[in-house]
């Protein structure tokens, strides 16, 4: 039997196969969202509290709305749980969507989550009856929610949002409100909700914003320069040509910090992961700066490993040995690319043939490593 939780987080079982927003937050993504959870419950139900005997060890959810129903235990007026939960103020009590299964016949609540008004329960509402294949009319739903004054409704949009693939994402800016979006950058506190604003301004903004997204680029809220990422994807649809020769001046440039050019190599794998074809030329000369950078370059050769682009091959292979890339994080990671593109590459091939020689056991304990990521 499951325990109930309330208001504690449940981490989904695996990631989505496809590429998640680069520009969001990478620590959120695997949690569930309301959505997510409600497609796995077999009751969704959405009341208040009520303490009907203060010295009671339990606590009844008045259910005032179901969002999902199971026909096997019937409708649901009230629910006990199997915790006792405070109601300090009977005339206002607080509102719960509340997660159940059902187990031996009996409902079975298992996850409850704090809310602050009905739009909880219209948004979830509204979450199950969308189509999952249209992911734009989807994303434009829950960009209604974004900034909501409930949090927990706000957090599940935004999670919406960063579960979203970067071209989904692309796709939808166009279609969204300039309006909300300036008002949200300035007053969202949380910097990857500010880079995913600034970046769909991008898509539907005008001349005015491109100024505006310069400037956040130029003179960064944050002093890393963590958080350009976002303005500069905005940047780039609204000033193309002026975009990425800035984004290409941050990368040459090794006295930025490597927060900063880490944020620009944010917006490169967006921009792969949005635009590949359109993008490759610019993408790749951004990748080609960072691969001389030892201090980034190896997760720029990952990129390009993982993206399967072996256009840059000798560049890569160039940098072995050298004393700005001789720590073995980055040894592994050249011997990594070569050994991934070595079935299309010659030049790869006689690299791995002269480190075989010189270093067998890197190379086995790299052929290792690529054949646990496979299985």
């Amino acid at each position: 039997m499951k325990r109930l939780w309330l208001a504690m987080p449940v981490l989904a079982a695996a990631v989505s196969a496809a590429p998640a927003c680069s520009l969001c937050n990478p620590d959120i993504r695997t949690a569930q969202t309301f959505r997510q959870e409600a497609g796995q419950a077999r009751l969704v139900l959405y009341g208040t509290l009520d303490n009907p005997d203060p010295k009671a060890t339990v606590t009844y959810l008045r259910v005032t709305k179901a969002l999902k129903e199971d026909k096997a235990v019937g409708t649901q007026t009230s629910v006990k749980l199997a915790r006792w939960v405070p109601v300090q103020d009977p005339k206002d009590p607080p509102r719960f969507v509340l997660f159940c299964d059902v187990f031996n016949n009996q409902l079975d609540p298992y996850r409850g989550v704090p809310v602050k008004s009905d739009a909880a329960a219209d948004y979830i509402k509204g979450a199950l009856a969308l189509d999952p294949k249209d992911r734009t009319k989807a994303l434009l739903f829950y960009s209604q929610y974004l900034e909501n004054p409930d949090p927990e409704v706000a957090a599940d949009a935004f999670l919406e949002f960063a579960k979203a693939n970067d071209a989904e994402i692309g796709q939808v800016a166009p279609k969204l409100n300039p309006d909300k979006l300036r008002g949200w950058i300035k007053t969202t506190k949380e910097p990857y909700r500010a880079a995913l604003y600034a970046f769909m301004l991008g898509g539907c903004g005008g001349e005015a914003d491109a100024a505006v997204l310069r400037e956040l680029i130029e003179k960064p809220v944050d002093q890393a320069g963590a958080s350009i990422d976002g303005p500069l994807g905005g940047y780039l649809q609204l000033k193309p040509r002026e975009g990425w020769e800035l984004a290409q001046s941050i990368l040459a440039d090794e006295k930025k910090p490597f927060l900063t050019r880490m944020a620009v190599l944010r917006t490169l794998r967006f921009y792969h992961g949005w635009k590949p074809d359109e993008s490759k030329a610019q993408v790749l000369r951004g990748l080609a700066t960072l691969v001389p950078e030892g201090d980034i370059a190896d997760l720029a050769i990952e990129d390009l490993r993982r993206w399967e682009t072996w256009d840059l091959t000798p560049l890569v292979l160039a940098q072995y040995g050298k004393p700005t890339h001789g720590a073995p994080i980055m040894k592994r990671c050249i011997v990594r690319y070569a050994l991934s593109g070595a079935p299309a590459r010659k030049d790869a091939a006689e690299f791995l043939d002269a480190r075989r020689r010189a270093e067998p056991d890197l190379v086995k304990e790299v052929e290792e490593s690529l054949k646990y990521e496979k299985k």
